[in-house]
């Protein structure tokens, strides 16, 4: 018996020694879709005469919206689905027309159990002898960068408004998709990006529209491009947001007239609310004591909670002065409309001895000017003691200091860009690194155009060409039948230094 006891010892001991303490893990996640052991249809047959197709995968499998994303292109029958362990059965209700070539379309209709992969097949047939054998390329990229796209969706329709098409496909990474087994005929093009896999464009999707129709009958023709774009959509106050301790930050259409501004039903008067740039708007909470707000601006209404930690928030001066600017006037923000300010509690100290000079300060809405009256001053530091600020709501800021450089015109550069042809009209951008930092409205008047105070470092060029001259970029209108505004990059950089002009020359191909 002790020797037995001796053998359970042993085993134990060996299989500890052999563990390892940790985690469970399930192993690198599964981004494979089933794929197809057994069919009983292989694309390209031809004189297929059977009522059904039955289709094994090489895993176990769920059905999404079959009744959607299993289809038939002609739809010349209805398909009726129907899954069996790992096989798929797909049964044709009508029969089929004689001598047609169909296209039998799975649109992520089939998933793994695990991870819900998806993937688009399709298999091509023929009732008759012979396959259609004409194609059509494309190539998607993006209308504004130039940028490949790859997944979209390119569909050829047999009229311009159809809302589903006769023939798809998908680019691969290249951005390039080859639709095969196409019959001769008129068709009309569309590109998009079918995110939510139906088949049909939404107005809010990425989408380029061919308006006037092609024929595709055996000529060779080139790839079609398709620059794609979302349409503008229809604009809306929204977005509305707390923002700690006492601002709130809407999106407010440019041009909209306020009618009506309420925080749980009190009208906030005209000067608590204040437009930004970007279509955006600040409203001073003041000193609302609830949790929970409910802000009414014209017809809209948003519901706002503000969290226990936020009630604790103080005062943060953020030093928003514009990088090229060349003034002594340093300007701070916070995030409550200030109610006043204690001059006595703000220093500025001139470095590097911390010699207190004077200084002029203003304030409105949520930010605060402090200008040095010493003009020649480089380098000083802006003290703000505890208190010095008093917002709304009744918060105060806390200790904080701000070293403040003064930057002088010599620090910057600037660029001389001359057009070798003239341009009719457009809107010249300057990037750096990949954010415009200035632009300017172009006409054939100009001849050129100057840059300044610019730091240094490796600039490019944009222009986009403004047709309606509205002083923005304007993607595809499918209603009015328009093209995205053309936009032509110049990807070469160019490099400032400070203290010099660099000039350079543009040319539109």
């Amino acid at each position: 018996m002790a020797f037995k006891h001796f053998l359970i010892f042993i085993c134990l001991l060996i299989i500890s020694s052999c563990a390892e303490v940790g985690t469970i893990s399930g192993g690198p996640k599964d981004e494979t879709p089933p794929k197809i052991v057994k069919s009983s249809l292989q694309n390209g047959t031809t004189n297929f005469n059977e009522n059904k197709v039955e289709i094994t995968f090489d895993e176990f499998i769920q059905l999404n919206k079959p009744n959607e994303n299993i289809f038939l292109v002609p739809s010349h029958s209805r398909v009726e689905s129907q899954l069996i362990k790992k096989t798929l059965r797909i049964n044709f209700k009508e029969v089929l027309q004689k001598n047609t070539t169909y296209t039998l379309y799975l649109n992520a209709a089939v998933k793994d159990v695990t991870e819900g992969n998806d993937s688009l097949m399709q298999f091509t047939f023929s009732t008759g002898p012979m396959l259609d054998s004409l194609k059509f390329t494309a190539r998607t990229i993006d209308a504004f960068s130039n940028r490949i796209k790859s997944k979209i969706t390119v569909a050829l329709y047999d009229s311009l408004n159809a809302e589903k098409p006769i023939y798809f496909g998908q680019t691969n990474q290249t951005g390039i998709v080859s639709l095969s087994a196409i019959k001769e005929g008129t068709y009309f093009c569309k590109a998009f990006d079918d995110k939510n896999k139906d088949l049909t464009i939404q107005k809010d999707e990425a989408q380029a529209w061919n308006y006037e129709p092609i024929t595709i009958n055996g000529n060779v023709f080139d790839t079609i491009n398709f620059a794609l774009s979302t349409p503008i959509q229809p604009d809306k106050i929204k977005n509305a947001k707390l923002i700690p301790p006492g601002i709130i930050g809407l999106h407010i259409p440019n041009g909209t007239a306020i009618d009506q501004l309420s925080i749980n039903g009190k009208d906030v008067p005209t000067d608590k609310f204040w437009k930004l740039p970007e279509d955006s708007m600040h409203v001073a909470l003041g000193n609302q004591q609830e949790s929970e707000f409910q802000l009414i601006v014209n017809s809209d209404t948003f519901n706002l909670r503000r969290l226990e930690k936020n009630k604790m928030s103080r005062l943060n001066p953020k030093n928003i002065t514009k990088e090229n600017e060349i003034s002594t006037i340093s300007t701070f923000e916070v995030m409550d409309f200030i109610e006043s300010i204690d001059t006595n509690k703000i220093e500025v100290l001139k470095l590097p001895d911390s010699i207190k000079v004077n200084s002029r300060i203003s304030f409105e809405q949520n930010r605060l000017s402090i200008q040095p009256t010493d003009k020649g001053l480089k380098k000083y530091i802006i003290n703000f003691k505890d208190g010095a600020i008093t917002g709304l709501t009744g918060k105060k800021n806390s200790v904080s200091k701000v070293e403040v450089t003064t930057r002088e015109e010599r620090e910057f550069g600037s660029l001389h860009v001359k057009f070798k042809k003239p341009i009719d009209v457009g809107i010249l951008q300057l990037v750096f690194k990949e954010k415009v930092v200035d632009e300017k409205k172009i006409t054939s008047k100009d001849k050129s155009v100057i840059f300044t105070r610019l730091n240094p470092g490796e600039y490019s060029f944009r222009i986009i060409e403004d047709l309606n001259q509205n002083d923005q970029w304007d993607p595809i209108s499918p209603e009015k039948r328009t093209e995205p505004e053309r936009v032509f990059l110049f990807s070469t950089p160019i490099k400032v230094r400070a203290n010099w002009e660099v000039e350079t020359e543009l040319e539109l191909n």
